[in-house]
């Protein structure tokens, strides 16, 4: 520091605020539950748990920092659980302190049956874990990357989830980070199983543990893939997934340094370029094709698959005619005009439902009249399907107008998901403010995660900006396969303005279908131009927690780890 400049010093102490800074937002976001449970787990007795189901772990090894690699290997011998494997397979490392430690290893564990060293040539990282795997004897493993951590009750608590859930074909935790010193920080509460959100996020990560057998039949890694193996072969095996388990304590310890992604993807910039060419091949494998492109955030691709069939989508709007105080043009003209200037890709019809008479709107292809004194949302929307001819409708508020290219497209890529009954889109306000990315069930009722957030937020862990999984989306802008409305008979007319729409969501997640939501749709919503009301009806709201408050209780895309007040939501117990 003595030969530096002012200038120089001056952005070295900054440099070393803001990390104090970053440092302190981070102890202040992990929640004493947590912080709790690490205490606890740490403290636990190593060996003293006679697990039923042992649980492999394999680890490929490459001239990590010896200390690193040492605190790696213990994590595992320091278990509570008995019963376990341990497959370390050295990829031709190279410097003198991780050989001769490895020789070490081998000499001490000889006599340990649980414990297996392999020593091969540098093939990459694929190609380690392919020889571990030779060796791997259980019906279920995992892997541990050699600079990470696994908590000491991992293959305990593990045991216990296969125990009840025998049939798991994939069983993944919780995660966090640790930094050189081993410090604890950025917990990462995940969701249930969300397979719209794996096609774009590995967020299963670690630690995920896989039936043997699958992997197997599925010949194990590919070294092409190499930096996105492990999302190569969720995305192989994820059409024929079903029995995903989650377990949402964080049971793996990610180390955040120079080398590692954990700290930023440009420790290895390649694995982006791996995980789209993993993309690219899914798409291709189930789509017959589509595109996918570095999206503006670092480390994420978007993914567009082709839309396999020609679709024709039924666009139901209702309408009270409503204008624009500025020009003096009803609302619902430019909703429509919109639509049809920003969708060529996709072909639709466009039904608007009316309040009493109203004159001809322009682009309508039919116009019913919904003759009533007490409005009722539900039954106008279920008054324009009757005459809806699509394999899909999209239900569209009239104060929304289209904010990106190829809205209904954009649905279908999502829509059109095995499993998927429901797709909802991004709305933001005309300033550019969030105003819906999905809906959570917190026990206050359903929430709007995010609402009035600048644009920009990404979200807790980039929620805002990829595919997923909710509880529920709004109707402000929802697509269902027609079939599907019609076996739940539409919407509920007993919620006439409040709830239908999370009603609908949720009797179809009943039924057993997912509902999806994308940011690739995107439209604006002028909320409350067309019916400006602040309070939900009671007693609407009374019939939906008698319906459905017992059953939502704890919502499966929003983690039990995290808080349930509205303004602490995404924090850490």
């Amino acid at each position: 520091m003595s030969d530096a400049t002012p200038y120089q010093k001056l952005r070295w102490h900054a440099g070393r605020g803001k990390r104090w800074l970053r440092r302190k937002a981070y102890e202040r976001s992990v929640g004493k539950v947590y912080r709790r449970w690490l205490a606890t787990t740490d403290s636990a007795t190593p060996q003293s748990i006679d697990n039923t189901n042992t649980i492999a772990v394999i680890v490929p090894v490459y001239n990590p920092p010896l200390t690193f690699l040492q605190q790696c290997l213990e994590s595992v011998l320091n278990q509570t659980a008995r019963n376990w494997q341990l497959v370390v397979s050295d990829d031709g490392s190279t410097t003198p302190e991780i050989t001769g430690y490895l020789d070490r290893f081998t000499a001490q564990h000889a006599n340990d049956q649980r414990i297996t060293v392999i020593r091969g040539e540098n093939g990459g990282i694929s190609a380690a874990q392919n020889r571990a795997l030779d060796s791997v004897t259980t019906e279920y493993f995992g892997w541990l990357d050699h600079d990470d951590r696994l908590n000491p009750t991992a293959c305990e608590v593990f045991s216990e989830a296969i125990d009840k859930n025998p049939e798991a074909q994939i069983i993944y935790s919780d995660e966090d980070k640790i930094d050189t010193k081993g410090k604890h920080f950025e917990l990462y509460c995940k969701p249930d199983f969300s397979p719209e959100l794996l096609l774009t996020q590995m967020y299963l990560c670690h630690f995920t543990i896989f039936k043997t057998a699958l992997v197997k039949a599925e010949k194990g890694f590919r070294s092409e893939m190499d930096g996105a193996q492990d999302f190569d072969l969720a995305l192989r095996l994820l059409p024929n997934l079903t029995n995903v388990v989650h377990i949402p304590l964080p049971l793996y310890h990610w180390r955040s340094w120079s080398e590692s992604t954990a700290q930023s993807i440009d420790a290895k910039p390649w694995a982006q370029q791996s995980a789209a060419r993993a993309q690219t091949d899914f798409i291709k494998n189930n789509y017959g094709g589509g595109e996918v492109a570095p999206s503006a955030v670092k480390g994420l691709n978007q993914v567009h698959p082709k839309i396999m069939k020609p679709t024709r989508v039924s666009v139901i709007i209702p309408t009270i005619g409503t204008k624009d105080p500025k020009t003096g043009i009803p609302l619902v003209n430019k909703a429509i005009a919109t639509l049809r200037e920003t969708e060529t890709q996709t072909e639709f019809e466009v039904i608007v439902v009316t309040t009493g008479e109203l004159a001809p709107i322009p682009g309508a292809d039919q116009q019913i009249v919904y003759n009533t004194t007490n409005f009722n949302f539900a039954e106008a929307i279920n008054l324009g399907r009757t005459a809806a001819t699509g394999e899909y409708l999209l239900l569209l508020n009239d104060d929304t107008t289209v904010a990106e290219p190829a809205p209904i497209t954009r649905l279908l890529e999502v829509g059109q998901n095995r499993g998927v009954g429901i797709t909802g889109a991004k709305l933001t306000y005309p300033d550019g403010r969030l105003q819906h990315v999905g809906m959570v069930m917190l026990p206050s009722g359903p929430t709007h995660p995010w609402i009035a957030k600048s644009g920009n937020e990404y979200g807790y862990f980039g929620a805002t900006l990829t595919p997923r999984n909710y509880s529920a989306v709004t109707a402000a802008v929802l697509l269902v396969r027609t079939e599907l409305f019609d076996q739940l008979s539409g919407f509920d007319t007993d919620f006439a303005r409040d709830f239908n729409d999370v009603d609908f969501c949720l009797r179809m997640r009943e039924l057993g279908y997912r509902v999806a939501w994308t940011p690739y749709a995107h439209f604006t919503h002028h909320e409350g131009a067309s019916i400006i009301r602040k309070k939900s009806d009671p007693t609407e709201a009374q019939l939906f927690a008698q319906r459905w408050s017992a059953k939502y209780q704890v919502d499966p895309y929003y983690s039990v780890a995290l808080k349930t007040e509205l303004d602490r939501m995404y924090e850490a117990k």
